[in-house]
């Protein structure tokens, strides 16, 4: 019997073996498919504004990738405890409009 992660809006999670953000607002978690984007190491590149949101994680440099998102079925989750972007949340929505909205 496999575990049921409570899936909220900011978490971050693992799938398939890679960080992602859930991106999906939890009024809907009745689907199966969540909206997410990876969260990536930041190295030295420089990142396009608004859509490679910077953030930091553990005092680790990432970046929430919104050029790269995808859905997911909400069972290949694995949560990493106490891991959440809300602090980042009006950043991420800003791009997710921006994404939505065109340039």
């Amino acid at each position: 019997m496999s575990s049921i992660v409570k899936i909220e809006q900011f978490s971050v999670c693992k799938a398939y073996s890679q960080r992602v953000v859930i991106l999906t607002n939890t009024l809907f978690n009745e689907v199966d498919s969540i909206l997410v984007a990876p969260v990536k190491i930041r190295k030295d590149q420089l990142l396009i504004s608004g859509l490679q949101i910077p953030v930091i994680i553990e005092e680790q440099s990432y970046y929430v990738d919104l050029l790269d998102i995808a859905t997911i079925s909400k069972n290949q989750f694995k949560p990493i405890s106490d891991i959440g972007l809300q602090l980042y949340r009006d950043k991420i929505k800003a791009g997710i409009d921006l994404l939505i909205d065109g340039f």
